[in-house]
């Protein structure tokens, strides 16, 4: 039930309230607010490169700038890292690869109950929850709502799923991301779009 409110980050690579997570447990944690402007890779509002730590019941509201693996909440996350029950609802940029409104590129980590609902702006895999999903890394029972655009593959829910990546029980809303596709490249099975009437009706 922590929160921290207004912070701001400037710097390079591996940038966030915690530029890397080795192992370690974050969880209960709120950003409120916060804006990290950087020009490097590994960027997130709360962990910059997460490397087999564990994330929970967090948070983070403001804006994330970057070059590549940006997410709103986590830049980098791998190495069998856990995201869950975790939230990004602030703006996500970057101009690089691997570019979400909560994980930036998840390489062989797993997320689930998590969602996004911020705008993403990026090149490369860019997508409203993940970036690319890739090395056997797994979403699952998850959402994004937020405005997605971009050059190269982009997608509703992950811009690329690749390598062993697999989604599932996740959605997107396609009217409020203006993507009729979930995943920009690779296997989009277990990626469901829904209008937004559709999440409405259906609850």
């Amino acid at each position: 039930g922590n929160t921290i409110s207004n912070l701001t980050i400037t710097g390079g690579s591996n940038v966030g309230l915690f530029s890397q997570l080795n192992g370690g447990t974050i969880r209960d944690v709120g950003l409120v607010n916060e804006s990290v402007t950087v020009t490097g890779n590994g960027v997130g509002g709360l962990v910059g490169s997460n490397y087999g730590g564990t994330i929970s019941a967090s948070y983070a509201t403001g804006r994330v700038s970057g070059k590549g693996e940006v997410g709103g909440l986590v830049g980098f996350n791998g190495n069998k890292a856990v995201i869950s029950a975790s939230s990004a609802t602030g703006s996500v940029t970057g101009t690089g690869n691997g570019v979400g409104g909560l994980v930036g590129s998840n390489f062989g980590g797993t997320i689930s109950a998590v969602y996004a609902t911020g705008s993403v702006t990026g090149q490369g895999d860019v997508g409203g929850l993940v970036g690319f999903n890739a090395n056997n890394g797994t979403i699952s029972a998850s959402y994004a709502t937020g405005s997605v655009t971009g050059g190269g593959y982009v997608g509703g829910l992950v811009g690329g799923n690749t390598n062993g990546g697999t989604i599932s029980a996740s959605y997107w809303d396609t009217t409020t991301t203006e993507q009729t596709n979930g995943v920009g490249s690779g296997s989009s099975s277990g990626a469901t779009g829904l209008s937004t009437i559709d999440w409405l009706t259906q609850g």
